[in-house]
């Protein structure tokens, strides 16, 4: 479970510079702020938005999203947290991602935009449960059965 995000802030500004172009990097800065928005509502990386298909080795726990047109949202998953560190071209994040290798990115001294996740409901926790005094009803016993139980504090 995701506890936390926390959004690098050029990821923001880069998303402010997409919005304002027209055709394919607006419409991939639109998606990003949807998968985004879905991972702070505590939808898992894998439902939040559509995943690249290849896995890439040059940073331990990174996954990216595919935004479309050649777009990607690069990520790292780390313990409750999850750091949106890049968005961009395809191109761009291969050179971010060349230029980061075998380093901690989401390890930097730069104050990240950090979220908490909003708690989704357990499983199982919307079944509806007896009422407490229904949980405490004790059955009514007639005075044989407590002269059985208790029979060492009552005389024969």
């Amino acid at each position: 479970m995701i506890a936390r995000i926390h959004v690098h802030p050029k990821v923001e500004k880069l998303l402010d510079q997409m919005e304002a172009l027209e055709k394919a990097p607006s419409i991939a800065a639109k998606r990003a702020r949807s998968i985004i928005r879905s991972l702070l509502d505590g939808a898992a990386p894998s439902h939040a938005g559509r995943l690249s298909k290849r896995k890439d080795a040059r940073i331990d726990n990174l996954f990216k999203f595919d935004l479309g047109s050649g777009y990607r949202l690069v990520c790292i998953k780390e313990k409750f947290c999850i750091h949106i560190l890049y968005v961009g071209s395809h191109d761009h994040c291969d050179t971010w991602l060349d230029t980061n290798s075998r380093k901690k990115p989401h390890k930097t001294e730069v104050c990240m935009n950090v979220y908490c996740v909003a708690p989704s409901p357990a499983e199982g926790m919307a079944k509806e449960f007896p009422a407490e005094s229904e949980c405490f009803m004790i059955p009514e016993l007639s005075q044989e059965d407590l002269k059985k139980v208790f029979r060492g504090l009552v005389g024969r």
